[in-house]
């Protein structure tokens, strides 16, 4: 399903907003998973005549997976995908970040039994140039499929355009304004040059339409069943990881796992972690319904992170396509509430399974 924010979408880190003179609200750069898991449950709700927070213990039991980005084409809505963070640009070049092994007598400060990501050449040097923050899914897929694409330039922009608000108050009476009540607002414009852009969900039951409010100072967006499916688990990703028995996963959106930034047993449903490039953690946190009360404060895994991952040698080809499907476009965060919220969508690219020696070109 899509949700089109009509106003300026203004979702919010959690800092404290008032109406002190001079404050201001700033939106996230992206809605997080559980945002607009808030806002369908609470949407779906109301349609079923489920009182809350009385049935908000049923209600968290509804999953979904996204949000993702998507723009309006001349055939329908695109698909888009966060920028990932194993693809670097130097100069004009796009160069993968990959595994590396480490030479003799060197070492890091990583957890025993990992190994670097980064570039085999010590030549390497440049300032690295910005990409886009989403990536069109052809793009995104193209780059899944090749474990070290030449001449690859990745089509994409940087989403939501940022729009500021400066918001005042009037005295009926005076017809000035008010002492004091002056602040901003910072929110997300769905629109990009002349193409619309929306939030793409896939809940775990009915798709809600209609006008509804998301986000802060309950600002509109239109509800509608539809968008892009989940796109289906390419074969070719598939036949790469039986030839390789290696993969990359690649987070669509944020994850929690059970060991900070590894997953518990450093493993994902049985492939063992050999490396990872992971991004700034995103701090989360939010109101529990529930309770009635602040959740506490926990840190994420941004999405576009990479993990480099290995299957174990007694896995065979049914093990392999059966692990593929368990990971691809499922969630898988370590716990089963923040899975329904959306945290971990993943997707899986290809990789040699080998580490680069740090003296190749």
């Amino acid at each position: 399903m899509l949700i089109e924010p009509r106003d300026p979408l203004i979702v919010r880190d959690g800092r404290p907003f008032t109406n002190s003179p001079g404050a201001r609200a700033k939106s996230l750069p992206f809605p997080l998973p559980q945002t607009l898991a808030g806002a369908y449950r609470t949407r779906r709700a109301l349609l079923e005549g489920l009182p809350l927070p009385e049935r908000a213990e049923e209600v968290l039991r509804w999953g979904l997976r996204g949000p993702l980005l998507a723009e309006e084409g001349e055939g329908g809505w695109r698909l888009l995908a966060p920028r990932p963070l194993d693809a670097l640009k130097l100069g004009e070049a796009l160069y993968p970040l990959r595994p590396l092994e480490l030479p003799q007598g060197a070492g890091t400060n990583l957890p025993e039994g990992l190994s670097p990501v980064g570039l085999p050449s010590p030549a390497l040097k440049e300032k690295p140039a910005p990409l886009p923050a989403f990536w069109y899914w052809e793009s995104f897929l193209e780059w899944l499929l090749q474990d070290a694409p030449a001449g690859f330039a990745p089509r994409g922009h940087e989403g939501p355009v940022p729009e500021t608000r400066t918001h005042v108050a009037l005295d009926p009476a005076a017809q000035t304004a008010r002492e004091g009540f002056l602040f901003q607002t910072s929110g997300l414009e769905f629109v990009r040059g002349r193409r619309r852009l929306a939030l793409v969900l896939w809940p775990e039951g009915p798709e809600p339409e209609g006008v509804f409010p998301l986000g802060g100072e309950r600002r509109l967006a239109f509800w509608q069943k539809g968008g892009p499916g989940v796109p289906p688990l390419p074969e070719e990703v598939v036949a790469g990881l039986l030839r390789h028995r290696a993969a990359r996963l690649v987070f669509l959106t944020p994850a929690f796992l059970g060991e900070a930034y590894l997953p518990k047993g450093r493993a994902f449903q049985g492939a063992s972690v050999v490396a990872a490039v992971v991004g700034r953690p995103v701090a989360v946190s939010g109101w529990n319904l529930k309770e009635g009360k602040p959740k506490p404060s926990r840190r994420a895994v941004p999405a576009g992170s990479v993990y480099f991952v290995r299957f174990p040698e007694a896995w065979g080809e049914g093990e392999v396509r059966d692990w593929a499907g368990k990971v691809w476009f499922q969630n898988l965060s370590e716990e089963e509430q923040d899975r329904r919220d959306g945290f971990g969508l993943a997707a899986l690219g290809l990789w040699d399974g080998k580490l680069r020696r740090w003296e190749e070109a």
